[in-house]
Parts: structure tokens; C-alpha cells; sequence
């Protein structure tokens, strides 16, 4: 068993694989007439930070963490790089990014330029490890955590002894589009929990 921390000084009895999630009212943005739902959001209990993945690399390896830590950060510099190139940086199992641009829309197609361009961003497509890692977890309410039950616990979406509303989480942006954010017109959530990401 592993444990996560919820606040400083209080740790949750936590297995591997499992993910802690809490609730989160949203209104509905298509029809403001319709109540607002509750919706599972994952409550982030810690950071995994450049430095930990550097130290928990060199315990699977024979390089040293100042080796890992050099490698990683020059592979950050390389990735900028070959995105501002113009490049799809693929990044094995692990997924593919990109540059997208969001842009305002004109009525021909000579009348595109770089003008309309309002924005440029990241996006990232995970790749197939990825995607069988979010086929692995488990799911545990924070609040079931904290009494320290497992009635909330979750797998594969489905429920076994709690119940969740939502489930399912959205998020990333669309090319050439807009996105709604961190708010829900349907039935899912984003998922932003305790920490919030750094600028």
C-alpha cells in the first residue's frame, strides 16, 4: 500500500493505481435554465517535479541523478526547439505535441493570414502507454479516504459500493477553436483538483 498526501502533515491510505477525486458543482453553460449537476474532479495531492522523476530514474538506471537531471532538462530545451521549427515531436509510447494556433474566422481562404492568428499553444496527444495506464486506475472518494472507508472506490468507471456522477474528465483545447475551459455543458468534468497547474 501506498500513501498520498491530502494537506500537509495528513496522509491517506492510498493504493497503487488509484486516483483520489471529490465533487464539483457546474452550471450548465447551454441552458442556464437547467440546475447545475455534481461531477467527479481528481484532487491532486502532490507534484511530481522534474527532480523526483531525476531521482526515481536513477534508481531504475546506473546514472547517477545530477546525469538524469542534466538529460531531462536538455531534453526540455530540445522539444522547445523542434517545436518552434514547425516540428510534431514524438515522443514515443509516451504521445506526440505539437504547435496549434486559434484564429479569427474569415470568409475566403486568400483572406487568411498571420493576422488572424490570435494564439498559438501546445497540444499533446498521449500515446498507446499512456492510454493503458488510464485503463489501469482505481478510484477512490477523498472524502471516503479521509473516514477512512473504501465505499467510494471505483474501477473502470463503474461503481462498487459508491456512486459518481460525471466520471469521465475533458479537457486540452481545439485547434482553430475555443474551448469551455474548466466549466461543463454536458455530462463532464475537468480535472482540476487541489493544486493548481504552475505558470
Amino acid at each position: 500500500m501506498t500513501t498520498k498526501t491530502a494537506k500537509k502533515g495528513f496522509v491517506l491510505p492510498v493504493t497503487e493505481n488509484q486516483v483520489l477525486y471529490t465533487s464539483v458543482k457546474r452550471n450548465n453553460l447551454r441552458d442556464k435554465t437547467k440546475p447545475a449537476k455534481y461531477y467527479a474532479m481528481v484532487h491532486h495531492s502532490a507534484r511530481a517535479s522534474l527532480t523526483t522523476l531525476a531521482e526515481r530514474l536513477a534508481q531504475m538506471s546506473a546514472l547517477s541523478k545530477g546525469d538524469v537531471n542534466s538529460v531531462l532538462t536538455n531534453l526540455i530545451d530540445v522539444i522547445c526547439e523542434k517545436l518552434r521549427n514547425g516540428n510534431i515531436v514524438e515522443l514515443g509510447n509516451l504521445g506526440n505535441m505539437y504547435i496549434g494556433v486559434r484564429s479569427k474566422g474569415v470568409a475566403t481562404a486568400k483572406e487568411v493570414t498571420a493576422a488572424n492568428i490570435k494564439s498559438a499553444h501546445i497540444r499533446f496527444l498521449a500515446g498507446e502507454e499512456l492510454k493503458t495506464t488510464l485503463k489501469s486506475l482505481s478510484y477512490l472518494k477523498l472524502d471516503d479516504a479521509i473516514a477512512g472507508t473504501s465505499g467510494g472506490n471505483t474501477t473502470g468507471g463503474s461503481t462498487t459500493g459508491g456512486s459518481t456522477s460525471g466520471g469521465s474528465t475533458s479537457g486540452g483545447s481545439t485547434d482553430g477553436g475555443s474551448t469551455s475551459g474548466g466549466s461543463t455543458s454536458g455530462g463532464s468534468s475537468d480535472g482540476g483538483g487541489a493544486l493548481k497547474p504552475k505558470q
